[in-house]
């Protein structure tokens, strides 16, 4: 008798999609392939994970979307990147980080960023990360206004950090305008579900004491996020034991700022002290291997941040030094890099790289409460990925496959909040060929 008034309550609540894969990857609680799985959604949210005869049976009237040569996971949080510079990808080939930002990158930016050029880069970037499974990520560059206004209306969620540079830069002509612009944004979206903001000091050489304790004040009355390039590489750490004794990392910790508010990103250059440090104060650290191997940079001791217990989350870093945005393509090379660096083969296993892509990239951004997992209550950022292209077959082990065989360019399906964005080479809320006209307009532009 008790079920009668359940089956009926839930008919009627509401379910808007019953999905329904070959394969359900939750990641968590349990980060284990299921089948005979189906997901439940009720509008941006994920209102059931069972069995598919249960779950039809209880909500007869949602639509059911068969997936039945596809795996369904959550969508991957791309934990580091510069959106905009899309528009910047291939330029300065084969010059050393400082190089490459000093003679090409901040010449060309001083030139041509500017709102305009934000808004191309950062539609380019979102069509070609939502096409690739990502359904997060955080920002950080010039203007990000206009990054937020691209991203709400593609309905792709971001973490927008909103810079802090101490000298006059395209953006504002110095710190204090920095702070007002970036607070005025916060006030702006703090209410937005797909839209978050923290503050972007671009690293602790380009940022003076002051500023940082200032962020660090503030970041912690608003109780957010601060991001920060940080030990990129070693001759960061030794140019900044040559100016004041010591480096970044103590310096930041001095002042308040090395904290669990602190997104970390990069990390290569540090040592088992600082490595405890980091989980002592619960730092995040976002690992971009791609883009450290391609500048040279270093490479960040993923293996030692994890049995210490460190959160680690992976990003692309931005399209001009990977030159790609493909998480899984990033998530791929740091369990190769794991295995090559330390001469371990059981280095981050597959699974474990997974998890860094999804919920360990939306603990560092401290939006693992709602993304990174398929589990109800959570928001449906989910993506389906074709398990029956030749590239994927057999499927013996299928989280082994989906690191290991090109998995970016086979997903098919892209959801943020329940809203359905891509759908087999078709985007439902971004317009493409504007996105290529205004890409190629600026490939123009930019070149010598």
């Amino acid at each position: 008798m008790a079920q009668g008034p359940q089956r009926a309550a839930d008919a009627a609540d509401g379910i808007d999609l019953i999905l329904s894969p070959a394969l359900l990857l939750p990641v968590a609680p349990a980060n284990v392939v299921l089948a005979d799985s189906s997901v439940a959604v009720r509008g941006a949210d994920i209102a059931a994970v069972g069995r598919r005869a249960e779950l039809v049976g209880r909500f007869p009237n949602a639509r059911e979307l068969t997936l039945d040569n596809h795996l369904l996971m959550p969508g991957l949080v791309n934990a580091h990147g510069h959106l905009a510079m899309t528009l910047l990808r291939g330029l300065g080939e084969g010059e050393a980080l400082k190089a490459w930002l000093e003679n090409t990158i901040w010449p060309l930016e001083g030139r041509w960023a500017g709102p305009g050029f934000v808004r191309d880069g950062t539609l380019l970037a979102v069509a070609e990360m939502i096409a690739s499974g990502t359904t997060s990520a955080a920002d950080m560059y010039y203007f990000p206004d206009a990054a937020a206004e691209v991203c709400q209306a593609a309905g792709f969620r971001l973490q927008v950090a909103f810079p802090i540079i101490e000298s006059p830069n395209p953006y504002a002509n110095g710190v204090d305008e920095c702070f007002d612009k970036g607070l005025a944004l916060h006030d702006r979206v703090r209410d937005e579900d797909l839209v978050g903001t923290c503050f972007g000091p671009h690293s602790a050489y380009a940022v003076g004491r002051k500023s940082l304790q200032r962020v660090a004040m503030l970041a912690d009355e608003m109780d957010v996020g601060v991001q920060i390039h940080l030990h990129e590489t070693a001759e960061e750490v030794a140019d900044a034991k040559r100016a004041s004794g010591t480096t970044w990392i103590r310096l930041l910790d001095a002042i308040g700022l090395f904290n669990e508010n602190l997104q970390a990103v990069h990390m290569t250059a540090v040592t088992d002290e600082d490595i405890e440090l980091a989980v002592e104060r619960g730092v995040g650290v976002v690992h971009c291997p791609h883009s450290n191997m391609k500048l040279a940079s270093g490479t960040c001791p993923t293996t030692r941040i994890l049995a210490a217990g460190g959160r680690l989350g992976i990003g692309t870093d931005g399209a001009a030094s990977n030159n790609n945005l493909d998480m899984f393509a990033e998530l791929r090379l740091a369990s190769l890099l794991a295995k090559a660096s330390t001469g371990d083969a059981t280095a981050l296993v597959a699974a474990d790289a997974i998890r860094l892509a999804t919920i360990g990239s939306a603990r560092v951004l401290g939006i693992d409460h709602k993304v990174g997992s398929v589990e109800t209550g959570k928001r449906a950022d989910l993506i389906a990925i074709d398990i029956a292209h030749p590239s994927m077959q057999p499927l013996h082990d299928a989280r082994a496959q989906i690191v290991h065989c090109a998995s970016g360019p086979r997903v098919t399906h892209t959801f943020v909040g329940g809203r359905l964005l891509y759908e087999n080479g078709a985007y439902h809320t971004l317009d493409m060929d504007e996105a290529l006209t205004r890409a190629e307009f600026w490939r123009r532009e930019l070149s010598p």
